[in-house]
């Protein structure tokens, strides 16, 4: 098949300030920010977002539930509907469509979908030409933790449905060798039976346990059970009842669900565990929002989802940059999603003591307590210059001047000194970036006191005039998200030479913290027309960003 874009030549052109990428001619390609949209704390889109920011006030709220009790831990939950969109993919799609989209879609692809409309609506002719642009458009949509929101709803669910499915079996009725035990005290051949739950307190957590064990053995000696496992298997070998018909796999199917209902109903039992998870689940692993816009679009570009943990949104950012830097592709979606914060992953960030209870939201480089989980998307349309110049486009977010990568190789949580620089480095080389030219500096900053060692790091890579932003106090810890979120803060600053509001309170800012006077807390101006972003990943995965401006 003949491809819908003519792949560009380029150079690799190298000197002593690094490498960069040269279209054949001589002049160097560029990649630029054409669209973007977001779902954050407080902040439905890139409009929300900026008043949130100017209002110096955090997006985070505490939370009550069964497993986290009540106002202990701040986060950051967006209050997001996909029913926004449903006029647009309608439209487009039909309302069968969107019926179908929202029933099988969880957090991640909702708020990926809701995200790319608004980035698509940037400018009024972006959607056609990321249309146009076909297989020459890649999507690149990673996660931090994937849609952990559905796995432990179908695992709350086979859990429950396997316990009925036990207690059910393992009845004297189902089970003759239960019977035999308790009337004659015929032990079953192999391992005993397990203490009887009546020989525990009623009413105790360890009774209720107990007659989960004990089903779970009884269930296993079931002969009923056994010859319903043949019945079972033998309906599941049924083909269609004529292999004629055009859609015999189909009539396969729906007889096979017509048997085994009617067995269900012969029998008497409950949902078997393994008929009671909603196939939802498969329809939102990790690539799920990835594949999703290409199918909303009608793109047939490579489309997968990096993972670097909270470096996602960087590392997704290189790979689409590098994909329209070497000719692959003209235009790129990017960027990450990650679930509502989640009980589970709440609990486990609390237990590595780098999440406060005290029901507080605690700022970057302030009581260095820990971080709040957020959940949302961030989306970005990268191009290529030339080719969205000539249609008509101009970048709505600047240029994407260079992207480092590096590895700590040192711990799985606390950043090192030299492993991040490494990153900073790269980038500050691509970009033909000095310290000095770096008007603004945001930091992964998380609250606790990798902050001030963060904050060491950086201080080769800036200058007095540099201003040092960290919003995750403000818009809590997105896991993939904080990265593009604060990227786009950056970016929407450096537009209007502005540091917008970080929501840190300057009187809570900790003794130890050097170069106090460089940090923003209310909007500031700036100076400079480039802005860096680190990104530090558990696991010790490091990126760093540098943008630049658009100029008029």
């Amino acid at each position: 098949m003949t491809p819908s874009y003519t792949p560009v030549s380029y150079i690799i052109v190298s000197n002593r300030n690094g490498t960069e990428m040269r279209l054949a001619g001589g002049e160097k390609s560029r990649v630029g920010i054409y669209g973007w949209g977001l779902v954050a704390p407080r902040a439905g889109s890139i409009r929300d977002f900026e008043a949130l920011l100017r209002s110096h006030t955090s997006g985070l709220k505490t939370v009550t539930s069964p497993e986290l009790g009540q106002d202990l831990f701040a986060v950051g939950d967006p209050e997001f509907s996909i029913d926004t969109y449903a006029d647009w993919i309608t439209e487009r799609h039909g309302a069968s469509y969107f019926t179908r989209m929202k029933k099988k879609m969880g957090d991640n692809v909702g708020f990926t979908v809701g995200a790319a409309i608004q980035a698509l609506e940037c400018t009024p002719d972006l959607e056609q030409v990321v249309r146009d642009a076909d297989d020459a458009c890649h999507v690149y949509v990673g996660s931090g933790v994937g849609d952990l929101r559905e796995v432990h709803e179908a695992t709350r669910t086979i859990d429950r449905a396997t316990r009925r499915w036990n207690h059910f079996w393992a009845s004297r009725d189902q089970c003759e060798a239960r019977a035999a035990f308790e009337t004659s005290g015929v032990v079953p051949e192999g391992a005993p039976p397990p203490p009887a739950p009546s020989t525990l307190p009623e009413d105790s957590i360890e009774r209720a346990e107990a007659a989960g064990v004990w089903d779970e053995y009884w269930a296993a000696h079931s002969n009923a059970l056994r010859r319903f496992f043949e019945r079972f298997s033998a309906i599941e070998k049924l083909g269609p009842t004529s292999e004629r018909s055009e859609d015999a796999h189909l009539d396969g199917i729906r007889r096979r669900a017509r048997e085994e209902r009617a067995l269900l109903a012969e029998v008497g039992c409950p949902q078997p565990p393994f008929s009671s998870v909603d196939a939802k689940l498969i329809w939102n692993i990790q690539n799920a929002p990835a594949a999703q816009l290409t199918m909303l679009l009608g793109i047939h570009g490579a489309a997968w989802a990096p993972v670097g943990a909270c470096s996602t949104f960087g590392i997704a950012l290189k790979c689409g940059r590098d994909a329209i830097l070497r000719g692959e592709a003209k235009m790129a979606i990017i960027g990450t999603a990650d679930p509502r914060p989640d009980a589970a992953l709440i609990a486990a960030f609390h237990a590595a003591r780098v999440m406060p209870g005290s029901g507080e939201v605690n700022s970057p480089f302030t009581s260095l307590r820990g971080t709040h989980l957020s959940g949302g998307s961030c989306i970005w349309i990268l191009g290529d210059e030339s080719h969205c110049a000539a249609r008509g486009l101009r970048p709505v977010g600047g240029w994407v001047e260079g992207i480092g990568l590096s590895s700590d190789a040192e711990h799985i949580i606390t950043p090192s000194l030299s492993g991040p620089k490494r990153a900073i480095r790269r980038a500050f080389d691509e970009a033909h970036v000095r310290p000095d030219e770096i008007a603004l500096f945001d930091l992964h900053a998380t609250g606790t006191p990798g902050d001030l060692n963060e904050l060491a790091l950086v201080q080769e890579f800036v200058s007095s005039k540099t201003r040092i932003t960290a919003r995750k106090g403000q818009l809590g810890h997105g896991m993939a998200n904080s990265g593009g979120w604060e990227l786009t803060a950056l970016a929407m600053g450096l537009a209007k030479s502005e540091a917008l509001g970080t929501s840190i309170d300057a009187a809570k800012v900790h003794p130890k913290m050097c170069a106090r006077e460089s940090l923003v807390c209310e909007t500031s101006p700036i100076t400079g027309s480039v802005g860096a972003k680190l990104m530090l990943g558990i696991g010790g995965i490091a990126s760093c960003v540098v943008l630049r401006r658009d100029e008029p």
